[in-house]
């Protein structure tokens, strides 16, 4: 237990988010830029000397040689045949379950007239995409599901996985089986910030894409950040993080498991509990306390957890609100009458049946969600992300609305002389086709 910390308190005041809850928007950009200079240069050793830079990178970073970046079909089909029967199962029964949630997400092209003119939207998918699927602390079979679905509902047709070896250049047989059992054919072993610069610029080996999905370490963080544009990204992922709001109506015990969950990702993980019990929230406490003592967290950085009482649950959603959580558990009476006071969430889970890791690991949402109070502005990963959107106008004669000469004073206005130029020679209807 020395290594773990567990803040009790009370909120009062829900006009401020206590210190220890606030994201110092200062210290994460001081932090990105610590990086930058090192992604940087990563960036542009892949960019100049491509195949080459990317395996000196691999195993300066990495510590390991790699001799194709590629790995063979070969590869993938055995990992799914020696696969256990049961593993097999489970990641047939979620990838079903994943695509029926998905499959509602998917958008077509759309139009209208207005006044004999036709205007509308062509919705079409990405051509190429990468997917990022961390490999660090552990391998996340659930995230190529997570990645892949949607951009294959969506239609993309060149989908290529990224995911980091391990010190003896290899890589999961997990992730290689569920790509497998997905069709992805095209898997390269290199991640990091090397990996993104790949396959934003291309090398001889590895394909240039179009867009990169997937939540990576700061380093994948910051080569996104700083080759956004270049290529398009999915958003900037940072530390998980939970918030639970719990009345009587809660199970304490499974509560303290799902605090527990969300520090068991990372050190710099976030677990919240907001109640309006002080049972619960000692009742928690020492659920936390002997679970730890029988199963320790494998980190040496000290995990805080934080346990607040608070007045009523207008408050808790008050705070949560400032919040912006990736995560949200409501865990008390109502739940359903209460969820339109949530207003910033990644993925909201509903009743005591309703812990983060069963979105986790597949019921149906997507599991890379918006963090660091991202949920203020963003959304989780879906088919809108591998979808884009070309607008039309068909403008016809006799539309009332088609008067060049009030487009043509705009244009005038902000200084474009040929703008104006070329709206005014449209006045001649015989030109309009």
């Amino acid at each position: 237990m020395s290594d773990f910390i567990i803040q009790t308190n009370t909120i009062k005041d829900t006009n401020t988010l206590p210190s220890e809850l606030q994201i110092d928007s200062r210290i994460i950009y001081c932090e990105l830029k610590e990086v930058e200079k090192t992604v940087q240069s990563i960036i542009e050793k892949v960019m100049q000397e491509g195949d080459s830079g990317l395996r000196e990178l691999t195993e300066q970073l990495d510590h390991c040689r790699i001799t194709d970046f590629i790995i063979p079909k070969s590869e993938l089909e055995g990992a799914w045949h020696h696969a256990e029967p049961e593993f097999r199962n489970t990641i047939e029964q979620i990838v079903q379950t994943v695509r029926d949630f998905h499959n509602k997400q998917l958008e077509h092209s759309r139009c209208f007239s207005r006044n004999l003119s036709i205007l509308g939207e062509i919705i079409s998918p990405i051509d190429s995409v990468a997917t990022y699927v961390p490999g660090g602390r552990a391998s996340y079979p659930s995230s190529v599901i997570m990645t892949v679905v949607p951009a294959q509902i969506a239609g993309v047709k060149n989908i290529l996985l990224l995911t980091p070896p391990n010190s003896k250049g290899e890589v999961s047989s997990n992730i290689l089986a569920v790509a497998h059992y997905l069709g992805i054919s095209n898997i390269v072993r290199a991640g990091g910030a090397q990996a993104i610069a790949a396959i934003a610029f291309g090398t001889e080996s590895i394909p240039r894409v179009d867009k990169v999905v997937g939540p990576g370490n700061i380093y994948v963080t910051v080569a996104k950040r700083l080759l956004c544009g270049i290529i398009g990204i999915d958003s900037l992922a940072g530390p998980s993080e939970v918030v639970i709001i719990a009345d009587e109506e809660c199970r304490p015990d499974w509560v303290a498991l799902d605090l527990l969950a969300q520090a068991e990702h990372d050190p710099l993980s976030r677990a919240i509990l907001f109640s309006t019990s002080d049972e619960v929230i000692n009742q928690v406490q020492e659920v936390i306390q002997s679970e730890l003592n029988a199963h320790p967290l494998p980190f040496t950085k000290a995990v805080p957890m934080y346990l607040f009482k608070v007045d009523n649950l207008l408050a808790a959603f008050e705070i949560t609100n400032k919040i912006a959580p990736e995560h949200m558990e409501l865990c008390c009476a109502d739940h359903l009458r209460l969820l339109p006071l949530i207003r910033h969430a990644g993925a909201i889970f509903l009743g005591n049946g309703a812990p983060v890791a069963l979105g986790d690991y597949g019921y149906g949402p997507n599991h890379v969600l918006p963090t660091m109070s991202g949920s203020r502005f963003s959304s989780p990963l879906s088919v809108r992300d591998f979808l884009k959107t070309s607008s039309y106008i068909f403008p016809q004669k006799g539309d009332p609305t088609l008067v060049y000469s009030r487009y043509a004073s705009l244009a005038e206005k902000e200084g474009f002389f040929f703008h104006r130029k070329s709206l005014l020679a449209r006045i001649n209807p015989h030109d309009i086709v």
